[in-house]
């Protein structure tokens, strides 16, 4: 309790420019200055064949090594059918990615469902989070395919996501 008569000391903010604040990318060894970072999200149809494990482990072990270094993370869902996928990082680094991906003859019909700017990461922690062959979900990856709105899809992700941590 204040006593009438006693008075409070002002409190100061001090504020800082955008440009000085830094943060450290748990799966990234680099500090990064505070930026927009881009985000993509798309679903494909898989080539593979019935048991293409050894496929997902190379592409799993590239993204797990490559990601960090473009400054990218996200998560990746495969249905046996159907591939889907989050990445979001600096343009030039989601640019890169985007090309190679486009190149890869494991699928077909990428299909973008959400291209968009953000200041904050959604999958900061993960350079690629994936739960291995999720035939569940093939229903929802469907739907995102013929709808073309990946809102469903993301909240899946969100839920795997949370299931791992």
């Amino acid at each position: 309790m204040r006593s009438e008569g006693a008075r409070e000391s002002p409190r100061r903010i001090h504020w800082l420019p955008l440009s000085l604040l830094y943060f450290q990318s748990v799966s990234s060894s680099r500090t990064e200055r505070m930026e927009m970072f881009a985000t993509w999200l798309y679903v494909s149809t898989s080539t593979l064949e019935e048991n293409g494990n050894d496929e997902i482990a190379s592409i799993r072990s590239t993204a797990q090594s490559r990601n960090p270094g473009l400054g990218l993370t996200g998560v990746l869902i495969f249905s046996g059918r159907h591939f889907a996928q989050f990445l979001e990082g600096p343009d030039a680094g989601l640019e890169t990615m985007k090309a190679s991906i486009f190149r890869d003859q494991r699928h077909w019909g990428v299909l973008t469902l959400q291209s968009q700017s953000t200041e904050r990461r959604r999958y900061g922690r993960w350079s690629l989070a994936y739960s291995g062959r999720a035939t569940f979900i093939d229903r929802v990856l469907s739907e995102a395919l013929r709808e073309n709105d990946g809102r469903k899809l993301l909240s899946c992700m969100d839920h795997f996501v949370a299931d791992i941590r």
